[in-house]
C-alpha cells in the first residue's frame, strides 16, 4: 500500500503544475455553465418541474460544472501510449499490481484537477446574481453528506475509469473505448440531462445504475432535493457499487492481462 500510495502522490503533486489547463478548465466550464442555466431556465417555464425546483437546479448545474473533472472519464496518463506501443511490458516486471498502479496514478491526477478548478468556480458562480447564483445547500447534515457523497462519487469514477483502461487492452483503441465509456457515463449519470427531468419510470431503472452516483446524487443531496433518509440508503448502494466495479474491475484486467501479446522488437 505504500508503493501506492507514492503513485498517488507524485502525480497529485505533477498535476498540480497545470495552472493553465486549469484556468482554461474554469473558464470552459463556467461558460458551458451559463448556456445550461439559461437553457433550463427556459424549459421551466414554472417554478417546479416534477418536484425539482429552479434553486434546486441552479445548484446541480453549477456544482457539476465545478467537479466536471470528477465525472469525466479519461485514461490515466501515458496509459493508452503504453497499451498500444506495447510499453505496458515494463510495467509487468514491477512487483506491483498493474490495476493497482493504474487506480491509484488515475486517482491522483483526478484530485488535483479536481482542486484546482474546483474552488475558483464555486466562488464564481456564488457571486452571481440571485437569480442564477449557487445557492447554499439546504443544512449542514445535507453539506456533509454532500462532501460524502463526493468522495465516494470520485474513487467511483476512478473505479469506471478502469474499465475503460480494459476495454483498450481489448481493443487497442482508446479514443473508440473513452468515447463509449463517456456516453454512457454522461447519458445515464446526469451529466448531459439531469436526471429529475428524466420520465419517473427511466428515473427509477437510473436511480440504481452506478453511473448516477458520479454526479447525481452528489448534487440532489446538496440541494436538498433527497431527503436525509433517502440520502443515506443511496450513499451506501453508492458504496456497494464501488466495491463491485473494483472486484469486476481487477478480475477483468486479470484476464485481460494474461492473454496481452506485446509485439515488436
Amino acid at each position: 500500500m505504500k508503493s501506492y500510495l507514492g503513485i498517488f502522490k507524485m502525480q497529485f503533486k505533477s498535476e498540480l503544475q497545470y495552472r493553465g489547463k486549469a484556468i482554461s478548465g474554469v473558464a470552459t466550464q463556467f461558460f458551458w455553465g451559463l448556456l445550461k442555466i439559461y437553457l433550463y431556465l427556459a424549459f421551466m417555464s414554472t417554478a417546479t418541474v416534477t418536484g425539482f425546483t429552479i434553486s434546486q437546479m441552479l445548484s446541480y448545474i453549477w456544482l457539476g460544472q465545478a467537479f466536471f473533472a470528477v465525472s469525466y472519464i479519461n485514461l490515466p496518463k501515458n496509459s493508452a501510449k503504453e497499451i498500444v506501443q506495447g510499453d505496458v511490458c515494463y510495467k509487468f516486471v514491477k512487483p506491483l499490481n498493474l490495476y493497482n498502479q493504474w487506480y491509484f496514478e488515475y486517482f491522483g491526477e483526478k484530485l488535483a484537477s479536481t482542486i484546482l478548478r474546483c474552488f475558483p468556480l464555486i466562488i464564481i458562480a456564488t457571486i452571481m446574481p440571485a437569480s442564477i447564483a449557487l445557492q447554499a445547500p439546504a443544512g449542514t447534515i445535507y453539506f456533509l453528506l454532500f462532501f460524502v457523497s463526493l468522495i465516494i462519487s470520485l474513487f467511483l469514477s476512478v473505479a469506471i475509469s478502469m474499465l475503460a483502461v480494459y476495454l483498450t487492452l481489448k481493443t487497442l483503441m482508446p479514443k473508440g473505448a473513452l468515447g463509449i465509456v463517456n456516453v454512457v457515463t454522461g447519458l445515464l449519470g446526469g451529466s448531459y440531462i439531469p436526471l429529475p427531468f428524466m420520465p419517473q419510470s427511466v428515473q427509477n431503472v437510473l436511480n440504481y445504475l452506478p453511473f448516477r452516483y458520479i454526479s447525481d446524487l452528489p448534487f440532489r443531496i446538496y440541494s436538498g432535493s433527497l431527503d436525509i433518509k433517502t440520502s443515506l440508503i443511496q450513499i451506501g448502494l453508492s458504496l456497494a457499487w464501488l466495491l463491485l466495479l473494483v472486484l469486476i474491475g481487477k478480475l477483468v484486467m486479470h484476464s485481460a492481462l494474461k492473454k496481452t501479446i506485446v509485439q515488436g522488437g
